[in-house]
């Protein structure tokens, strides 16, 4: 009987651990599949307008599926609306954009520098305490970030690194911080699958004129087996599927705990960009990686009372 009864925990403690671990995977080798077609299949706009419509599609479609529904509160819809064009239609249109601009082990570890904007904009918006280590966190990301961008045109790269592409990848983590600053009002309110519906279809609404002409004019005739693979990797599982996992994890430990495994990011990304993409790994880039990396986690370390 005792032993029944230990399994179950043990065995969910490994189901959580999985789909985290699963999720970063999908988020860090996303920026692989992105390169695969854009811009030379589908420029990054209709690239990101596929992204966003076909999510937020397959989100209403789970709707349908799920018995208890939800019904948000008239006061929190201009939320909802701000959240989708920051969190959605901002943040994937400039993540793309950079991501098919630059180079992909900068892309992995530039996004990396989320968490941090995000502790910056908590202290300033919402009066958390920004003590000794988020400082420090934030001097050593920001170090990190700017060795990233200064060595990119010196490092031998498949796929040169830009100043533009580093400038949105950026532009597109602080989009994203703000949407997660703002959401937090809400998150104990609604389910997780709930705030992503109305946060896709609103962004999926502002996207159109932005975007929609870009995916009309995609070279649909050119896309092979690979590229068609890159378009369900980006939408099913490096969006959809890695949001629905992340979420579950945080129902499961909560968001400190989740927060941990965002180190897989980057080591995902750049492996894959070594191994799949023929990249290379310079000293200068290991060592901006590990400041950034090493910022993130210093600033999510708690004070001792």
């Amino acid at each position: 009987m005792e032993k029944s009864s230990n399994t179950k925990p043990i065995s969910s403690e490994w189901m959580t651990a999985a789909a985290l671990v699963a999720a970063n995977f999908f988020y860090g080798t996303n920026v692989i599949a992105v390169k695969q077609i854009a811009p030379h299949h589908i420029h990054a706009l209709g690239l990101s307008f596929s992204r966003i419509f076909f999510t937020a599609c397959i989100l209403l479609l789970l709707s349908f599926f799920h018995k208890k529904r939800e019904k948000i509160e008239r006061k929190d819809y201009g939320l909802l609306v701000i959240a989708g064009l920051l969190g959605v239609t901002l943040n994937q249109t400039f993540s793309i954009i950079g991501i098919s601009s630059t180079n992909p082990i900068h892309s992995s570890l530039l996004i990396m520098s989320t968490p941090i904007i995000v502790s910056v904009l908590a202290a300033i918006f919402l009066k958390e305490g920004f003590g000794g280590n988020k400082i420090m966190g934030l001097l050593l990301g920001l170090i990190g970030a700017f060795l990233l961008i200064r060595n990119r045109e010196i490092s031998p790269s498949a796929h040169p690194a830009s100043l533009f592409g580093d400038g949105m990848i950026l532009a597109g983590s602080l989009c994203y911080s703000s949407y997660l600053i703002m959401i937090r009002r809400i998150s104990q309110k609604y389910s997780p699958i709930t705030i992503l519906r109305f946060v896709f279809l609103f962004g999926a609404l502002f996207s159109i004129p932005i975007s929609l002409q870009s995916f009309a004019q995609a070279n649909w005739q050119a896309f092979e087996g690979w590229d068609w693979f890159s378009i369900f990797y980006i939408v099913v599982l490096g969006t959809l599927g890695a949001n629905l996992m992340m979420n579950w994890g945080v129902q499961q430990w909560g968001p400190s705990k989740t927060g941990m495994f965002v180190y897989f990011q980057p080591l995902f990304g750049t492996l894959g960009a070594i191994l799949l993409m023929g990249e290379f790994f310079s000293l200068t880039t290991a060592v901006a990686g590990m400041l950034i990396i090493g910022g993130v986690w210093i600033s999510s370390l708690k004070r001792k009372e």
